[in-house]
C-alpha cells in the first residue's frame, strides 16, 4: 500500500508540474508567432482552440531551429 501512494504521489507531481509549465506559456510569447503555428498545423489537419498547445508547439518549433542553426556553425 505505500508503494501505491509513492506512486501516486509522484504522478500528482508530475501532474502539477506540467500544469504549472502549461500555465506558463500563457504569459510567453514565442518568437514563432501563434498565427504561423496555427497556420500550418491547419494545413496539416490540426485544428486546437488551446492558445498554450500552440505555443507549446512553437516553443517545441523555436528550440529545433535553434538546435540546426547551432549544429550548422
Amino acid at each position: 500500500m505505500n508503494q501505491n501512494q509513492g506512486c501516486n504521489n509522484a504522478r500528482h507531481d508530475d501532474d502539477s508540474a506540467l500544469t504549472d509549465f502549461l500555465a506558463s506559456l500563457i504569459n510567453y510569447t514565442p518568437t514563432i508567432s501563434n498565427e504561423l503555428v496555427e497556420h500550418y498545423l491547419g494545413k496539416s489537419g490540426f485544428q486546437c482552440p488551446d492558445v498554450r498547445l500552440i505555443r507549446l508547439v512553437a516553443v517545441a518549433t523555436q528550440k529545433f531551429v535553434a538546435e540546426v542553426a547551432s549544429d550548422a556553425l
